[in-house]
């Protein structure tokens, strides 16, 4: 009887242990020796790498972005122009992270040659929403009819600055070179305007990003 007991408990714990290390091996993915993917950048432009710190420099101007959180290898290649990202023994997973360096390094390239630009409209049903712009202050006015002000102060590397209602009426635009803040500012001047305890079905008043272009077209 114990000794069927036994059987039966080493049984159970043989079944866990082999499905916990299927469901682990294919959660990490098989280990690669070296992964590794490249990108070009103008010549216009200058890429630079120190401690994972990269910096690009162009004709709209500097960009800075922090990557040390990220295990990789970076590498400069002047002559080619190009910009290495290398992953050493990384899982599936850990070599994903090669795309997210330089989708960031690509972005930062677009930002200092060509810029970002979104574009934002008021959207309301019944009270018009006022917005004024003074400098780096942003007040929105008459959401909803709500006496309250709602205010955002910009940041230093967003320019902000309203259409010409002649030529688009009800129209706000951002545009910077990094964007991160472009879009972040965007999504806060969004959330400013949120509709609480109504339908949002029905009342579809608020601030929506619609357009995101270049500054410079492409040519």
């Amino acid at each position: 009887m114990y000794a069927f007991m036994y059987r039966y408990i080493f049984g159970i714990f043989s079944c866990f242990y082999f499905l916990f290390y299927f469901l682990y091996k294919r959660q990490r993915g098989t280990m690669k020796i070296r992964a590794q993917d490249r990108i070009t950048y103008p010549e216009d432009v200058e890429l630079s790498v120190k401690d994972r710190i990269v910096t690009v420099k162009g004709k709209r101007g500097t960009l800075t972005k922090d990557l040390r959180h990220l295990q990789l290898d970076f590498r400069v290649n002047k002559k080619f122009r190009t910009f290495t990202a290398v992953r050493w023994f990384g899982t599936k997973i850990d070599n994903s992270t090669i795309n997210t360096a330089l989708s960031h390094v690509r972005n930062m390239i677009t930002g200092v040659t060509r810029g970002f630009r979104f574009k934002i409209r008021f959207a309301y049903a019944h009270f018009p929403i006022s917005v004024s712009v003074e400098n780096q202050l942003v007040e929105i006015r008459n959401f909803l009819g709500e006496k309250r002000v709602r205010r955002q102060v910009v940041a230093d590397g967003v320019k902000v600055y309203r259409t010409d209602p002649t030529v688009v009426k009800d129209e706000l635009v951002l545009e910077g070179n990094d964007l991160e803040e472009v879009s972040r500012e965007a999504a806060v001047m969004h959330q400013l305007c949120l509709v609480k305890k109504k339908d949002i079905r029905k009342f579809l008043d608020g601030i929506y990003v619609q357009t995101k272009t270049n500054v410079v077209a492409e040519e």
